[in-house]
């Protein structure tokens, strides 16, 4: 009696069937292809998602199911997305585009609905835009105002846009919840950031002011021409308190001779120039070792806005000089201060320097 072969044992099984031992080699390249493009063996999602039949199959099964289940599932999905690629921007279009679908269902689970416009701001966020997120983070605290998350991503984003104020309000509201430390961090930011601001308005508002007195004294204002070095650390143009405000500059003083410098920190508009200069000579000027300079023997120059160079009375008060010569007070006046005996004014400063007649 012939022995039984396995295949006697099956239907359907052509008795003349002879199995393969091998498979070819574009047979076994087939199967790889199939199993490596197969969703259960995929290890992320692909870009051309449409070229895999079998992915999109899975994922329309998602939307055969009731609203919640359906927004559940792609919130799901989304958070599996950035947790895992939520760096890289062809990731978070992705992502951003599941989490709409979500909120579209309108599932009406309010806690859910929070989450999903909050992720989805996180991805704006990300991107840098921060008014979408901001919209999103506004919807997800109206649909669960005790949700932490929204509160601290609208302050992040109003504090990149620079809306200080309006971010401490939500930083507040979040810590009314939940005493985070990220969140008191980002708080103490913005209360330097709202310091900052106030200063800076207050010195604006006083830089407004002094310009306008400085108009109708008729004192013309600009920036500097040149940086003072460190060391001067100079006080700024100001406004002492009397009826009518006395304008204060800071003056530099400039040696050519001996390519020397000083600095006065305040000179008020009252004071004559000779009384402001009287504290440099009270000794002997270190580098002078003739001694020529002195009060009773010097000339000062002050540079106009054209270049040129006029001579000044050293008996005039500060404010006739800033009014009757054609130059511009910026953060101080510079005045050039020499001695007409030396050789050095009679043979190089009037050739360096162009000076008009005398006034």
């Amino acid at each position: 009696m012939q022995a039984m072969g396995l295949f006697d044992f099956l239907d359907g099984i052509p008795d003349d069937y002879v199995p393969k031992q091998r498979m070819t080699a574009e047979e076994t390249e087939e199967a790889f292809t199939y199993l490596k493009n197969h969703p259960l063996f995929l290890d992320h999602i692909p870009e051309d998602i449409e070229n895999y039949p079998e992915l999109l199959a899975l994922q329309n099964l998602q939307y055969d199911d009731t609203p919640v289940n359906i927004a559940a599932a792609l919130l799901k999905n989304a958070n599996e997305i950035m947790k895992k690629d939520g760096d890289k921007k062809y990731f978070q279009k992705k992502a951003y585009e599941i989490y709409s679908d979500a909120i579209e269902q309108d599932c009406g689970d309010k806690e859910l609905m929070a989450k999903l416009f909050s992720n989805r701001a996180l991805i704006s966020y990300k991107q840098k835009n921060y008014k979408c997120a901001i919209q999103d983070c506004k919807w997800a605290i109206e649909n669960d105002p005790k949700f932490i998350k929204p509160y601290f991503r609208c302050a992040q984003c109003l504090y990149q846009i620079l809306h200080f104020t309006e971010a401490l309000k939500f930083c507040n509201l979040a810590l009314e919840i939940s005493k985070e430390k990220d969140i008191e961090e980002l708080k103490k930011l913005i209360l330097q950031q709202i310091e900052r601001q106030e200063k800076k308005t207050e010195e604006e508002k006083k830089l407004q002011q002094l310009y306008a007195i400085c108009n109708q004294k008729g004192i013309r204002m600009g920036p500097s021409k040149i940086s003072l070095p460190p060391e001067y650390q100079p006080q700024k143009i100001s406004l002492e308190q009397a009826n009518p405000p006395i304008l204060t500059v800071p003056m530099l003083v400039t040696y050519p001779e001996f390519k020397q410098r000083d600095f006065i920190q305040y000179c008020s508009e009252q004071t004559k120039l000779y009384q402001i200069l009287a504290p440099l000579f009270q000794t002997p000027l270190p580098w002078d070792q003739d001694q020529q300079y002195n009060l009773n023997n010097i000339e000062c120059y002050i540079e106009l806005d054209d270049g040129n160079y006029a001579k000044l009375n050293i008996k005039a008060k500060m404010l006739s000089i800033m009014q009757g010569y054609k130059v511009t007070v910026r953060e101080f006046i510079e005045i050039l201060l020499v001695c007409p005996g030396t050789n050095y004014y009679k043979k190089q400063f009037r050739s360096e320097y162009h000076i008009l007649n005398d006034q």
